[in-house]
């Protein structure tokens, strides 16, 4: 069936389409006027090649360790099943050692203990676990090359703080750069201390206090290797709620090379159904009342701008969706994949330069699906691979590119182009959470890219679909690719000259 009708040119014509284009473009994911070229011509989507708007960076392509969970079976030495996926994500960058468990390391005296520090003079040396079951600092770098990712290290700020120990601590930090230089490890990237805003950090800081302790930190480090890059982490409060994040940018500034925010959708009431409500998804909740995460990106540069430091860059260097507030509403496996591909969609879309993903599995089972459906692995069924896992493999391709103008007319539907010049092609994803019941028929219009071979493949929940990845037929009418979007679906189309 030709999905395009032609339109005689008339005054109703011309109403119908611009009253469609406004209500189309206040509910899509984007928020530019798209008029049709002509009144003859309708379409849904139109991919603009001549019109790019930068490269994807590969270090969004980036997931977070645990050093004190990474036992060797898993990675063995850059040939385990760890090192393998991430290869095949394209990984960009591997965080180290973890989350909250950094204002607790201790890299040169690891217990494997994670949550439990060794500073603290109570600490029982009998705890401590074999090597073998936790990551080092020199088998991280032997995975992270054998992946052909960017490290980027931890900093512990709060053993210092807490155990009056702050030189102590710059020192233990010192130590570690020097180290890095002298194997020969290009660790460019280190962060300091993670959430230290939070009741569970080692130390809770201030925003004046941990800009105190990054001004102290960051020269010391500076001294060994001037050309490293330093992120802080501070709450994800950017277009509202962010006087704490001015304040400290305010007051360190001048060390700063990257913010890091944790966005974790909708923590404690994440469901499938409140996903498929919210078009685009945002960062509005109980406690913020923030934009889309496309919005909040965008937003940042300005505010960074405005309080003199335009080259400070943002990542999310913790994302996910949050858990349920109860295992009745918490999406399934694939839904929390498809859920989880908004959120990556919006980080590419809006030029984010850095994120990493939490994280590849959490062993505490106890926690149940809240945390098993919305991992890479599986631990309670043999660390087998969630749908997670497809997903990303779907934008391994994405990384690097030239991100070119992808707009929708389409509401419910997110939709992203990138031009792919060491392949020489063209490729377009596009996210259907419409509440239709049925396939969406689509019209995509490419300008500046002469088609050639089409092929899609969409991401669905299906029984029939291997890896959940079933084809996609589409025609091609000249300039247009004509298809139908499933239901529930992921679509990476390719199309080459």
């Amino acid at each position: 069936m030709n999905y395009y009708k032609k339109y005689s040119f008339s005054y109703i014509s011309v109403i119908l389409i611009l009253l469609s284009t406004i209500l189309a473009c206040s509910e899509g994911n984007h928020t530019e006027d798209l008029p049709p070229e002509s009144t003859e011509t309708v379409y849904d989507i139109l991919v603009d090649v001549d019109s790019p708007k930068g490269t994807v960076s590969r270090l969004l392509m980036g997931f977070g360790t645990i050093y004190s969970f990474e036992k060797d079976e898993m990675w063995q030495n850059g040939q385990g099943m760890m090192p393998g996926m991430l290869k095949r994500f394209n990984t960009g960058i591997l965080r180290y050692p973890g989350g909250a468990l950094v204002n607790r390391y201790h890299w040169n005296n690891l217990n494997g203990e994670g949550w439990k520090d060794n500073w603290n003079p109570n600490y029982d040396t009998a705890n401590d676990k074999d090597p073998r079951e936790y990551m080092d600092v020199d088998e991280y770098m032997m995975n992270v090359q054998a992946i052909g990712a960017e490290p980027m290290l931890g900093i512990n700020m709060g053993s210092g703080m807490r155990y009056n120990r702050v030189q102590d601590g710059i020192d233990e930090a010192v130590a570690l750069v020097k180290y890095c230089e002298e194997q020969g490890y290009a660790v460019r990237y280190w962060y300091l201390d993670n959430e230290p805003y939070h009741d569970g950090a080692n130390y809770k800081m201030t925003a004046t206090e941990y800009a105190e302790q990054i001004n102290l930190y960051v020269p010391a480090m500076k001294a060994v290797n001037p050309d490293i890059e330093i992120i802080v982490n501070w709450k994800h409060n950017i277009t509202s709620q962010n006087s704490a994040l001015i304040t400290l940018i305010e007051a360190a500034g001048s060390h700063i090379d990257i913010v890091e925010v944790h966005w974790y959708w909708q923590w404690g009431e994440s469901s499938f159904n409140l996903w498929k409500d919210n078009s685009p998804m945002s960062t509005k909740n109980k406690w913020y009342n923030g934009g889309s995460y496309a919005e909040e990106i965008k937003a940042f540069k300005p505010l960074m701008s405005s309080l003199g430091y335009p080259d400070i860059k943002l990542a999310s260097n913790e994302w996910n969706i949050g858990p349920s507030a109860s295992e009745a509403s918490y999406p399934s496996k694939f839904e929390s994949a498809l859920m989880q591909s908004e959120m990556f969609s919006q980080y590419i879309d809006a030029g984010m330069h850095m994120a990493c993903f939490w994280g590849a599995y959490w062993p505490l089972v106890e926690q149940g699906t809240n945390t098993v459906n919305r991992y890479l692995l599986d631990p309670t069924n043999d660390y087998s691979q969630n749908p997670s896992v497809t997903m990303f493999e779907l934008f391994a391709d994405a990384m690097g590119t030239e991100q070119v103008e992808c707009r929708s007319m389409i509401s419910d539907v997110y939709d992203i182009a990138m031009q792919d010049d060491v392949n020489d092609q063209l490729i377009i994803y596009v996210l259907n959470k419409k509440n239709s019941g049925e396939s969406l028929p689509t019209g995509i219009k490419i300008k500046g890219y002469e088609i050639g071979t089409v092929n899609a493949t969409s991401f669905v929940d299906i029984p029939e679909a291997e890896n959940h990845l079933a084809t996609t037929d589409v025609n091609v009418e000249e300039d247009r690719l004509i298809l139908h979007l499933p239901q529930n679906s992921l679509t990476k189309i390719v199309v080459k000259r």
